[in-house]
């Protein structure tokens, strides 16, 4: 009987106290996330545009009365090649050349290269919106060679990152030409830049 008693006994603590003899199961390890910093973006720009003239308003000269153009009447395509610096996270100074092309409705003789602008401009941006503007000076105008015209540059719209420094942009540009006659175009714009 004694036996018996023993038996049982060291049989209890083998069952019911198995859980409690267990070893604790490990600590979860502390995970510790590090981000990386940020590469800033550079300091300078480039980018080349194209747009399409959708409204021109020419006033009236001695010889011409005042004219309203669009698309049906002349098709009037820019290109653009720029650069900029920013010297200041939401601030640039940007240098533009933009060259303007007649497909259409040309007056007899017209030379179809019709525009060669230089434009020192400065442009605020913030989070993608951008709006800019500056002088417009343009040794060749209305297709004449020399002709030299001047007026007012602006620029608004809106540039999505890409990636890689790479961006996509859609802009209004609004120039007033004031100098061999006023003129008024807006153009709708798609630029590709480049950011280092």
């Amino acid at each position: 009987m004694r036996t018996l008693m023993i038996a049982l006994l060291a049989s209890i603590p083998a069952s019911a106290n198995a859980a409690e003899l267990a070893p604790d199961p490990p600590a979860p390890a502390n995970t510790v996330s590090v981000a990386t910093p940020q590469k800033k973006p550079g300091r300078f720009l480039v980018y080349t545009s194209f747009a399409f003239n959708v409204y021109t308003y020419l006033g009236p000269t001695s010889t011409a009365p005042a004219t309203n153009l669009t698309p049906a009447d002349r098709a009037i395509i820019y290109q653009q090649l720029g650069v900029g610096y920013f010297f200041h996270p939401k601030l640039r100074v940007m240098l533009t050349l933009q060259f303007g092309e007649t497909l259409t409705g040309l007056p007899a003789n017209g030379n179809t290269f019709t525009l060669l602008g230089i434009i020192p401009w400065l442009v605020f941006s913030h989070r993608g919106f951008y709006t800019g503007a500056g002088p417009v000076l343009a040794p060749i105008s209305y297709g004449k060679v020399p002709n030299f015209d001047a007026g007012i540059y602006t620029a608004t719209g809106y540039s999505f990152q890409l990636g890689r420094g790479l961006s996509l942009s859609g802009a209004v540009q609004a120039v007033l030409m004031l100098d061999q006659r006023v003129s008024f175009a807006i153009t709708p714009t798609v630029a590709l830049g480049y950011r280092f």
